[in-house]
């Protein structure tokens, strides 16, 4: 696995920041179990319209006792339907928590360069007779963007048993493409109408647990299977190269479908990734209801 570069943020940078819990004090959202620090709250999954208890900090020796956590958890919050947990990166995951979102930090093993165009066009040769752009991402490309972060909202709630909340992934779609720090690249064949690929990030992403700011990557996704592997590591640099100019780092995440006979189907590409230069950094499990 890739090391971070030097000078890079360490995906350790996603532990608790020291003022987080004084802050959810303020807020009213700290609460004890066992004499032990929680911050939780109710939270609406806006895909799936599900009333979660979402679970941003529990104290390390609660999570190693998950069972009596939930029991806390889901008698102070009786109306909701399930338990999401943060946990950090490194953290042991009990078995009563299902795999939900794992965040990964895309730490390269040579730095991208700092230096961001206003625009972004590169040509890519991987046959004599095969050629892709990337190119930035105009107004007019919305329309094929859009058709893509509504699959990958589609089939990751899909995954999860959800099959309805269209209404949901509909406007979920519209608030990425009008964010003001919503920035898409496209991949191109030259000859062809229509792009074959996007990544869509948003460069102003934060995350107010670990007090980090952050380049989140949405959705990378390529259809031409010919093209998927090498067209997929050209849209990660492009991004990469975002990031480094924002000074922040890279984080994308995978979304983790229902266990199947016990196991994580999404265990494989979680690795895959890992063998790539992508480093974990945090996890968010889930627990339903008894």
């Amino acid at each position: 696995m890739n090391a971070a570069p030097a000078g890079a943020p360490s995906p350790a940078a996603f532990e608790t920041a020291d003022g987080y819990l004084r802050a959810a004090d303020e807020a009213g959202l700290l609460s004890l179990v066992d004499g032990l620090p929680v911050v939780a709250g109710e939270y609406v999954e806006p895909v799936t319209g599900e009333l979660q208890c979402l679970v941003e900090h529990a104290d390390p020796r609660l999570i190693a006792r998950a069972p009596m956590l939930l029991d806390a958890l889901f008698r102070r919050h009786r109306d909701c339907s399930s338990a999401v947990v943060r946990l950090p990166g490194r953290l042991p995951a009990p078995a009563e928590l299902q795999p939900l979102l794992t965040y990964l930090e895309y730490t390269p093993a040579s730095p991208p360069p700092t230096e961001a165009p206003a625009s972004f066009e590169t040509t890519f040769e991987i046959t004599l007779e095969t050629t892709f752009e990337i190119t930035e991402a105009a107004d007019d490309d919305e329309e094929p963007i859009a058709r893509w972060l509504a699959r990958a909202i589609h089939d990751a709630a899909a995954e999860r048993g959800h099959t309805g909340g269209r209404e949901g992934g509909a406007q979920a779609v519209r608030q990425l493409l009008t964010s003001p720090d919503r920035r898409s690249y496209l991949v191109r064949v030259p000859g062809t109408r229509e792009p074959v690929g996007h990544a869509t990030i948003l460069t102003d992403a934060y995350d107010d647990v670990s007090d980090t700011p952050f380049v989140e990557l949405v959705d990378i996704l390529v259809d031409d299977d010919a093209l998927r592997r090498t067209a997929t590591a050209a849209l990660v640099a492009v991004c990469a190269r975002t990031a480094a100019a924002h000074g922040t780092p890279l984080i994308g995440n995978v979304a983790h479908p229902l266990p199947l006979d016990g196991r994580d189907p999404a265990a494989g590409a979680v690795a895959a990734l890992r063998r790539r230069g992508w480093t974990p950094t945090h996890r968010y499990r889930y627990a339903a209801r008894p």
